[in-house]
Parts: C-alpha cells; sequence; structure tokens
C-alpha cells in the first residue's frame, strides 16, 4: 500500500502541479474537470486518468470485479431484491476473490464508506466466513481472515484506484464517449484493465 500511496502523491503532482488540502482521485472529477481539474483541457484529464489507472501496471496490482445489472435484476424478480443489489455484487466479488489464489492469500477487505449498507455488509461477510451464508446461499470464505472495513477514500488509496477502475468499467459499456480521443483512452485503460484482471464475475442476472 505504500508505494500505491506514494504513486498516487506522485501522479497529483505530475498532473496538478501541487497536491490541494484533502486532496484525493475522484474519477468522476478528472472526468468531468471538476474539483481540482476544473478548467484542465481534455486531454490533460485523459493523461491523468491514463496515469492513473496504469499504476495497475506499475506496481503489478489485480483487478477482481462483479457486478449487478440493477434494471434486469428488478425485472427477473418483481422488485423483490433491489435492496439487495449492493450485497449481491459484494458476495459474488467475495466469492471470486476467495477462489482466486486462496492457499496463498489471507486477506482484509476494505471498502468505500457505504452508510446505508455497512451494517449489513458486515454481518453478511461473517455469515459467510461462518457458514456461506451471503445474500444468497453461496461459498463460505477462507481467505477473508477480518470483518469488512469502511473507510472514508481520502485515507486510501486503493479504495480511490478501486474507484478509477470501476468507473473504467461502466464506461466500456457505453456505445460512445462522446468523442474520438475520449473512446480510444477507454479502450486502453479497459484493455490494461482486462490484463490484471485474473477472474470476475459478468454482470447478473
Amino acid at each position: 500500500m505504500q508505494p500505491l500511496a506514494e504513486r498516487l502523491r506522485t501522479l497529483a503532482i505530475e498532473h496538478l502541479g501541487w497536491i490541494p488540502a484533502g486532496f484525493e482521485f475522484h474519477a468522476n472529477e478528472i472526468w468531468n474537470a471538476r474539483g481540482p481539474w476544473t478548467g484542465k483541457e481534455p486531454p490533460a484529464l485523459l493523461a491523468a486518468f491514463e496515469g492513473l489507472v496504469g499504476v495497475l501496471d506499475e506496481l503489478s496490482i489485480s483487478v477482481v470485479h462483479a457486478s449487478i445489472d440493477k434494471a434486469r435484476l428488478h425485472a427477473r424478480h418483481n422488485g423483490a431484491y433491489d435492496d439487495n443489489a449492493y450485497l449481491l455484487a459484494l458476495q459474488f466479488l467475495l466469492e471470486k476473490l476467495d477462489r482466486w489464489r486462496t492457499a496463498q492469500a489471507l486477506r482484509i477487505i476494505i471498502a468505500d464508506e457505504a452508510k446505508e449498507y455497512q451494517l449489513r455488509a458486515v454481518d453478511m461477510v461473517r455469515d459467510m466466513q461462518s457458514w456461506a451464508s451471503g445474500a444468497v446461499p453461496g461459498r463460505q470464505l477462507v481467505s477473508v481472515i477480518d470483518s469488512m472495513h469502511f473507510v472514508n477514500s481520502k485515507d486510501s488509496p486503493g479504495v480511490q484506484l478501486a474507484d478509477a477502475v470501476a468507473f473504467i468499467l461502466h464506461r466500456r459499456t457505453l456505445p460512445t464517449q462522446g468523442h474520438p480521443d475520449a473512446d480510444a483512452a477507454v479502450a486502453r485503460m479497459a484493455a490494461m484493465i482486462g490484463e490484471h484482471t485474473p477472474t470476475w464475475r459478468a454482470p447478473w442476472p
């Protein structure tokens, strides 16, 4: 984590010229030229975003992901599971992570603050560790050794990088980014993320 934190500080200085008080990388702010990125031209914004995602390659960081298609979930179950979309995605993510290199890893889960779901998520992780009971029946976790920890994203470089990765995973599902240069940048970043993704679950259902 220390090399990641140091690299993000270096990137902020490279692309902003300084580190604003309370600064953190927010994918949405970079993409839309908001916050400290206000006034930056699109090429500079794309360069900053690609530099951020490029940390995956620089530090050999792996990506594991899972997602829920909320519209299809609502349609399939007549809205009965709408409130469980977050927990379903979390469960599928943890199960994928737990299957990957389990014998070699002991894991702690750190997540961005999600006050609406935090207590339920902590309870679910504990239940999955004890008897494989998640939002739906699933896999007992053997490599996750502690409770789930929620942090403010400004205090976690890992959460900030995950935010950027998730943003690009979403953008690549869109038919266009609105400009050929943005299309090309998203394609490059998505390809890099793919190269560092050993396991994932396609959107469900």
